[in-house]
């Protein structure tokens, strides 16, 4: 079993959900949710989306790296099924279209 890398699992959640780590992030997005409300409503409105899609690839990105890339583990830790992970990092192209192999995919550029 490999060990855990430091400032993951049990002990990480706990210290996010404390006092100070919730307040930093309050904080963090009361200063930068307003700039984003704006800049939807300039681009036309449907603000919630326009905010979720600014914050999903940060957000994504992260769990996968905070999970040495095991796309299992990162889905775990958002708390959504592996498939729907692999579905949104597809639409933000994160991973290759579906049914493609990479090794495929080489050989039929090179071949």
């Amino acid at each position: 079993m490999r060990p855990r890398a430091p400032g993951t699992g049990f002990a990480r959640q706990k210290r996010m959900s404390s006092g100070a780590g919730r307040e930093r992030f309050d904080d963090m997005v009361t200063t930068a949710l307003p700039s984003l409300v704006s800049e939807a409503t300039r681009a036309g409105g449907r603000v919630y989306r326009s905010v979720m899609a600014r914050m999903e690839l940060p957000l994504l990105r992260h769990a996968l790296e905070l999970c040495g890339g095991n796309q299992l583990k990162a889905a775990k830790l958002l708390g959504i099924n592996r498939n729907t992970l692999r579905k949104r990092l597809r639409m933000l192209g994160l991973l290759p279209p579906a049914g493609t192999n990479g090794s495929n995919a080489k050989r039929a550029a090179t071949g």
